[in-house]
């Protein structure tokens, strides 16, 4: 989920030996990696902005003035860092030729890493995928730039209203950021083990139900592994410091790790479901529509389920494109961002490669299905304007709650 907690497209914590080991927190990673006097220098920056939330939506401060509208085109490489396999390079080589550069995509496993790696200098980018959680501290330690609006006139054109008026609850008048794709959580399953009607009515309980033992999938990620247990265990908070819930929702997912052998994984949607290695799966919406294209030549799609809770019940959230302070060429980075923002492009992007729905308004929500890009009975993978309004957010916890709930992952990685 793709905040802090969620991370987004891979795990947060590694396996090494059978034994769990922590990533250092985006703030530990900050306060190592600053230099007195460079950059943001420390976290007084990010402390004096607020966490957004939906009924709290906060405008970013400039750190400095965007580039010019004018500025010519830098003539490249252009450096995309992204999540693995998350763009289709297909569009990227049309963006390489339209523009006569050439594109380095260079991958991140999740954003811990991908952070370090900026701050360490080993990678500069140009254009970033990070996630909303993590835009507060990005802001506060100066390691994004202002966006030049006049350069991304697709914004705009094709995005829903609410991303540029007012703007996002995490980015008013998208001063640092344009949304790449957005998603919602519920659970993935084989049709041909699990009818709609069981699915309907067990919902989350079918990630504990013995029935499919051995074949449930859990994200190997914390915020979405233990924000979808907290509602499977009746409350909608998704972003607690409530120990108990915490403790709640650790000894339920260790229960059906122990007595299903429920494993944790990051590809048990998008391709062991589709290989019938599991049968449920917690599941961003993403991953269950780019399943089909992992599906056995002798499988038809409609094999791939999905169900989520009503709206209002479940989690949203949305991956970002923006441009960091060191990147070598901005001027490029805003026409990339433009390209994917094209309704042409961004929608081939989603529909051809990785599932993931961008949030454009030429996009008719209803005709996902009729139109062959959603498989039949995966229909409430379909996220619309009014589920970004209303479903529940995942937010920066603070880093009290969030060491709560990085002490229980620890434990349920143990126990796994």
């Amino acid at each position: 989920m793709t905040h802090p907690k969620d991370l987004s497209r891979r795990a947060f914590l590694q396996r090494a030996g059978g034994a769990a080991i922590a990533v250092p927190s985006i703030a530990a990673i900050l306060a190592a990696c600053s230099k007195p006097g460079e950059g943001g220098g420390g976290t007084t920056g990010t402390e004096e902005i607020p966490i957004a939330t939906l009924e709290q939506p906060v405008l970013l401060p400039l750190n400095s003035d965007p580039i010019a509208a004018d500025t010519p085109p830098e003539s490249g490489p252009l450096v995309l860092y992204n999540w693995a396999d998350y763009i289709w390079k297909k569009k990227v080589n049309e963006f390489s030729e339209e523009f006569g550069v050439d594109v380095e995509i260079t991958t991140f496993n999740n954003m811990e890493e991908g952070i370090a790696k900026v701050l360490n200098g080993q990678v500069t980018p140009d254009v970033f995928v990070p996630t909303p959680g993590y835009l507060r501290r990005l802001v506060g330690e100066s390691l994004l730039q202002p966006l030049q609006h006049e350069l991304i006139p697709n914004m705009e054109a094709a995005v829903w209203p609410s991303y540029s008026n007012p703007g996002p609850y995490y980015d008013l008048e998208w001063r640092y950021t344009v949304p790449y794709t957005i998603y919602t959580w519920g659970v993935a399953y084989r049709r041909d083990h699990v009818d709609d009607d069981t699915a309907a009515a067990k919902g989350w309980d079918l990630l504990w139900d013995p029935a499919y033992a051995g074949y449930i999938s859990l994200y190997d990620s914390y915020g979405d592994t233990i924000g979808i247990t907290i509602l499977r265990n009746g409350s909608l908070e998704v972003n607690t410091g409530d120990q108990a819930l915490i403790t709640e929702a650790k000894d339920a997912i260790l229960q059906t790790i122990t007595e299903n052998e429920a494993r944790l994984t990051i590809n048990g949607v998008y391709a062991k479901l589709p290989a019938d290695t599991f049968h449920v799966a917690e599941s961003w919406s993403g991953d269950i529509v780019g399943a089909q294209w992992y599906l056995p030549n002798d499988t038809e799609w409609d094999v791939l389920g999905f169900w989520r809770p009503p709206n209002g019940e479940t989690m949203i959230g949305n991956d970002l494109l923006a441009v960091p302070t060191s990147a070598n060429n901005p001027r490029l980075a805003h026409e990339f961002i433009n390209f994917f923002l094209d309704d042409t492009h961004g929608y081939e992007n989603f529909t051809n490669w990785n599932g993931y729905q961008p949030p454009f308004s030429s996009i008719n929500p209803t005709r996902l299905v009729e139109e062959g890009v959603v498989p039949p009975g995966a229909e409430a993978a379909v996220v619309t304007e009014e589920m970004f309004k209303t479903d529940l957010t995942p937010i920066e916890l603070e880093s009290d709650v969030e060491q709560m709930w990085l002490d229980a992952w620890t434990e349920i990685k143990a126990g796994a």
